[in-house]
């Protein structure tokens, strides 16, 4: 039976972060962590919401997932970043994961990132 031996060295992925729709571009790469809002739904796609940008700047953004996300609900969605085909190629998600967090505090939320963001900070220093 094959084991793992010390030898054998893994690096941890880094965390998707959490990041804004507005702040998406071309250059995005790797995983990232969106917090939003389902405003309209079918099967295989999605249009998300941003919840943790500023309401009158929030964006929204499309997100193709494995079946159908409830309309109203918050949902943390990791996923790639890709351009859309086409003209009217837009950004969009491709997402590997959407969990539902309706009964998330996003005021309480947004909170714990920002204090998340200075513990880090001070222990960079």
């Amino acid at each position: 039976m094959p084991t793992v031996s010390d030898d054998r060295k893994y690096r941890p992925r880094p965390a998707a972060p959490f990041v804004t729709v507005r702040s998406l571009s071309d250059d995005t790469s790797g995983p990232v962590r969106i917090l939003g809002i389902v405003i309209e739904s079918k099967p295989g796609v999605a249009i998300v919401q941003d919840l943790l940008d500023d309401v009158d700047r929030a964006q929204s953004i499309r997100v193709i997932v494995e079946g159908e996300l409830q309309v109203e609900h918050k949902y943390i969605v990791m996923g790639e970043v890709t351009r859309k085909k086409g003209e009217d190629g837009g950004l969009l998600i491709s997402a590997i994961l959407a969990h539902d967090v309706s009964d998330l505090d996003v005021r309480e939320f947004k909170r714990a990132l920002e204090l998340e963001r200075e513990v880090h900070a001070y222990l960079v220093r």
